[in-house]
C-alpha cells in the first residue's frame, strides 16, 4: 500500500549555520532577519520600490523597498535596520524633522508611524482605499500627509496617529504632496495636471495651477517658501511664485517626465531627476541649466540633498542609491545596491549556486549556502528574461530582449561565443539532458534549436503567432516543448525541431515530469492541466483558488507540483491526488515565469518576486 506523502517544513536552519532564535541586528546577517514564515533565507534586499530620504542630520538614509524600509548608515554604506510591517511594496518614506520618526505608505493602503531608532511601528493608520503614494511630514513634525491613487489627501495627528481631515479636489491620482516651510500651507500635484494649494488649517483649497500638460509627478517649496518647483509627464520643470500662482518660468531639457524636483539647502539650486535616467542642476535664479549628470540606467530617477547642500543622492529603478558631488557633478560613489527584480532563476546541477536573469541586464550568482554573490554577468545590452544551467555543468546560458543567447563558463564566468537570434528577444533558454543541444524561444514565437557542440543553428520553427511562454525539454531528450501566449503548447523532435503535437487549449506554459511521460501546463485563470506528453489527451487538472498561475514546477521525484501565482502565493499540490499540501504565503505580488524552482537535490525550494529570492528548506518524508 502506498505510504502518505508528507510535506514538512523544518524548523532548524539547514540553509545558514545560525539558528533562528539567536538572529541579532548587530549580527548583519540580513539574509537571516524579518523572514516570512518557513522561509530560511533571502537573496537580495528587494527592489527600490519609491523614493529615498535623509534624517536632518545626514547620517542616515531610508529606502521604500518591496520587503520594507532599509535605513542605511550614509558614512558606512551598511545597512542599519530593515524596518518591516507593511504587508505590499513601500512606496514612499519621510524622516520627521528631528529624526526620531520615520513615515512610509504602502500599496498596503496604510500609512505607518515608526520609532526612526528602534524600528518599532507607533501608529497604523488607515483611511485610504487604494495605493499611498507620498506622505510628508509638516515642518514642526506635529502633522502627516498623505496621498495616493484614490485621489484624495488625508491629513494626520503624528502625536496619537488621529485622523484629521480629508482633502478633496484632484480628479485622478495626487503624486505628491508638500508642507509649506511655515507649516500653514500645503501643496499637492496630481494625475489630472494640477497643482493645488491648501489651508492646512481649515482644509480649504486656496488656488489651482494648471499650466502643466501632464501629471505633475514632484513638487517642492523653496527654504523661503516664495517658490514652488513642478515636474511632471510634460518632461518640463517650473518654478512658480507662491503668492501670486504666478509661472515664474519653465525648464526645457528633460526627455521623458520629470520624477523628482528639490531645492539645494540654500534655494540657489534645483535638481531634476526623470524618467529619461537623467539628473539636471539649474540654477534657480535664471533658470539655465547647469549640469547633467549621468549614470543611472532605468526607471524613474528620485532625488535629495544632503543636508550641507555639498552632495546629491539619487535613486532609482535600477536599484541602486548613487552619490554626487554637487559642485562638479562627478559621481563619487554607489551607497547602495539592490538586485533587480528576477526575470528567472535557476539552479546549478549540484545544487550550490542559484543563478538569476535581472531587468539590470545581467546575471547574478549566488552561493546558496553563505547566500553571498559570487559573481556578476554583464554583456547583455538589454534585460535578461531567462537562465539556464547545462546538466553537465559546465555552461550558463542567458536569454535577453537583445536578441542574444549568452554562454558563460561557470567556474570563471568568461563570456563564449554568444548564440544570435533574429528580431525578436530571447524569453526563455532549456538545455537538453545530455548538454549537446539548446533551445530558445524568442518574443515573435519562433523556437531555436542549437548544436552546443558546434555552435551552428540546427533548426528555427514558427512556433506561436505571440510572445512564446516557455520551452522544455523531456528527461530523454526526445522531446522538445514550447508554450505561447497564444494559447497553445506544441511539442517538437527533441534533435531535429519537426513538428509533433499542438494543443489548442487556453495554455500558455510547459514542463515535463521527470519520468517523461506527464507535462504540465498553466491555463489562463486558475487551472494547471496535466496531460500525457505523446498523446497529449488529459490526465487531470488541479483547481487553485489564486489569480494567474505563472510559474510551474515538478519536484526531482516528480510527487509534487509547485506554482507561483499573481496573489504572491507558491502552492505545493500532490501531483496523484491534485491535492495541495502546503501554501507557501511571503511574497509581495506577483511570483512570475520561472520564478518557482526546486533544487536538482530536492531539499530546497527558491521563489523569487521584486529583486528577492526566498530559499524553503523542505524535507520530503515518506
Amino acid at each position: 500500500m502506498q505510504k502518505t506523502l508528507f510535506l514538512i517544513l523544518t524548523i532548524g536552519l539547514a540553509i545558514c549555520v545560525i539558528p533562528e532564535n539567536t538572529i541579532a541586528k548587530d549580527t548583519q546577517d540580513w539574509h537571516l532577519q524579518h523572514l516570512p514564515d518557513g522561509v530560511r533565507a533571502r537573496i537580495g534586499k528587494g527592489e527600490i520600490k519609491g523614493n529615498i530620504a535623509i534624517s536632518d542630520d545626514g547620517k542616515r538614509l531610508a529606502v521604500a523597498s518591496g520587503i520594507g524600509i532599509w535605513v542605511y548608515d550614509t558614512e558606512t554604506d551598511q545597512p542599519l535596520d530593515l524596518i518591516t510591517g507593511h504587508t505590499h511594496w513601500v512606496t514612499s518614506v519621510a524622516f520627521s524633522t528631528d529624526g526620531s520618526l520615520l513615515a512610509s505608505g504602502s500599496v498596503d493602503n496604510t500609512v505607518r508611524l515608526w520609532d526612526a531608532d528602534t524600528g518599532t511601528e507607533l501608529h497604523t493608520m488607515q483611511r485610504h482605499v487604494h495605493s499611498i503614494l507620498t506622505v510628508a511630514f509638516s515642518p514642526d513634525s506635529s502633522l502627516l500627509a498623505s496621498a495616493g491613487e484614490d485621489g484624495t489627501i488625508q491629513l494626520w495627528d503624528v502625536e496619537t496617529g488621529t485622523h484629521l481631515r480629508t482633502l478633496i479636489g484632484h480628479l485622478r491620482f495626487v503624486y505628491c504632496v508638500a508642507f509649506s516651510p511655515d507649516g500653514k500651507t500645503l501643496a499637492s500635484g496630481g494625475e489630472d495636471k494640477t497643482i493645488q494649494f491648501w489651508d492646512v488649517e481649515t482644509g480649504e483649497s486656496i488656488q489651482v495651477l494648471a499650466a502643466h500638460k501632464g501629471g505633475v509627478r514632484s513638487i517642492a517649496f523653496s527654504p523661503d517658501g516664495k517658490t514652488l518647483a513642478s515636474g511632471s509627464r510634460d518632461v518640463t520643470v517650473r518654478l512658480w511664485n507662491v503668492q501670486t500662482g504666478e509661472e515664474l518660468r519653465k525648464m526645457d531639457g528633460h526627455t521623458n517626465a520629470v520624477a523628482s524636483v528639490v531645492f539645494s539647502p540654500d534655494g540657489q539650486i534645483l535638481a531634476s531627476g526623470s524618467w529619461d535616467y537623467s539628473i539636471r542642476l539649474w540654477d534657480v535664479q535664471t533658470g539655465k541649466p547647469l549640469r547633467v549628470l549621468s549614470g543611472h540606467t532605468y526607471g524613474r530617477v528620485n532625488v535629495i540633498f544632503s543636508p550641507d547642500g555639498k552632495t546629491l543622492m539619487s535613486s532609482s529603478r535600477d536599484d541602486t542609491v548613487r552619490l554626487w558631488d554637487v559642485e562638479t557633478g562627478e559621481e563619487l560613489r554607489k551607497m547602495v545596491t539592490h538586485a533587480q527584480d528576477f526575470r528567472s532563476i535557476a539552479f546549478s546541477p549540484d545544487s550550490k549556486m542559484l543563478a538569476g536573469a535581472t531587468a539590470a541586464n545581467a546575471v547574478l550568482l549566488w552561493d546558496v549556502q553563505t547566500c553571498t554573490l559570487l559573481r556578476t554577468l554583464k554583456g547583455h545590452t538589454k534585460s535578461v528574461n531567462d537562465v539556464a544551467f547545462s546538466p553537465d555543468g559546465k555552461i550558463l546560458a542567458s536569454g535577453s530582449y537583445d536578441a542574444t543567447v549568452s554562454l558563460w563558463d561557470i567556474k570563471t564566468g568568461a563570456a563564449l561565443p554568444a548564440l544570435p537570434g533574429e528580431t525578436f528577444g530571447f524569453i526563455r533558454v532549456a538545455f537538453s539532458p545530455d548538454s549537446k543541444r539548446l533551445a530558445a524561444v524568442d518574443g515573435g514565437g519562433y523556437v531555436y534549436l542549437w548544436d552546443m557542440q558546434t555552435g551552428l543553428r540546427i533548426n528555427r520553427m514558427q512556433a506561436h503567432q505571440a510572445n512564446a511562454h516557455s520551452i522544455a525539454f523531456n528527461p530523454d531528450g526526445s522531446l522538445l516543448a514550447s508554450g505561447g501566449y497564444d494559447d497553445t503548447v506544441r511539442t517538437w523532435d527533441g534533435h531535429t525541431g519537426a513538428p509533433l503535437l499542438m494543443l489548442n487549449k487556453p495554455l500558455y506554459s510547459v514542463t515535463f515530469s521527470p519520468g517523461g511521460k506527464m507535462a504540465a501546463s498553466a491555463a489562463r485563470g486558475r487551472t494547471i492541466l496535466l496531460w500525457d506528453a505523446v498523446s497529449g489527451e488529459p490526465i487531470r487538472t488541479i483547481e487553485a483558488d489564486w489569480r494567474s498561475i505563472y510559474s510551474i514546477a515538478f519536484s526531482p521525484d516528480g510527487k509534487i507540483l509547485t506554482n507561483g501565482s499573481n496573489d504572491g502565493f507558491v502552492v505545493l499540490s500532490d501531483v496523484r491526488t491534485g491535492k495541495h499540501l502546503r501554501i507557501l504565503e511571503g511574497h509581495r505580488g506577483r511570483v512570475g515565469p520561472q520564478s518557482v524552482v526546486f533544487s536538482p537535490d530536492g531539499k530546497m525550494l527558491a521563489s523569487s518576486n521584486g529583486g528577492i529570492v526566498y530559499l524553503w528548506y523542505l524535507k520530503f518524508a515518506q
